[in-house]
């Protein structure tokens, strides 16, 4: 009965090994660099909106891509509310002060799912292996 059942984990562990580890290390990177790339986003629009508020700039006229590399000339005659998307295809408006309180918090919370990755990343370093799975099977 012994001998099954060690035969049974070994090829667990060996499944795990082969095929889960390295999808999970993967995944895992892949979600880091996308938790990466929104922070800087958010970086970067509050940079905006703190140039805007320095500037005291009331209207703009930015080029705006409306798909495949074409351009146009956008009238933006209010700046003082701007819309912002907050994730599921939703927009809010807001003041450039609520504005920059979203994003703080937004930053805030992205940098606790990357330091959470981190962690997991660590954990996943580790030997796993060596763990029992008897209890499973």
């Amino acid at each position: 009965m012994d001998s099954i059942r060690q035969e049974k984990v070994q090829r667990f562990e060996e499944f795990v090994d082969r095929h889960l580890k390295s999808d999970l290390v993967h995944a895992i990177v892949e979600r880091a660099k996308s938790l990466k790339n929104k922070k800087k986003v958010f970086s970067d629009l509050r940079k905006n909106i703190e140039n805007l508020e320095k500037n005291s700039v009331t209207g703009l006229r930015p080029l705006v891509n409306i798909g495949s590399e074409v351009y146009i000339q956008a009238d933006v005659p209010d700046t003082r509310r701007i819309f912002v998307d907050i994730r599921l295809g939703f927009h809010v408006e807001f003041t450039w002060s609520e504005a920059l309180n979203y994003i703080i918090a937004r930053v805030e919370k992205l940098a606790r799912f990357v330091k959470g990755y981190r962690n997991y990343s660590n954990f996943q370093e580790r030997d796993l292996t060596k763990r029992e799975f008897s209890n499973f099977v």
